[in-house]
């Protein structure tokens, strides 16, 4: 089985974002965006990801 990634945390830096598919952080002079493996359909993000 592959680990899925539904949600991000880093220690000491909060996101300043979370999309339905992304997380942004701010890391001072850079932005860090991270692509999770949550799905969206018609706005809605789905509480399952889809099986293998």
């Amino acid at each position: 089985m592959h680990r899925v990634v539904r949600e991000t945390q880093f220690a000491g830096v909060s996101p300043i974002a979370r999309g339905k598919v992304r997380d942004i952080y701010d890391l001072g002079d850079r932005l860090l965006i991270v692509a999770t493996d949550r799905l969206s359909a018609f706005d809605v993000i789905l509480p399952t990801p889809i099986p293998d």
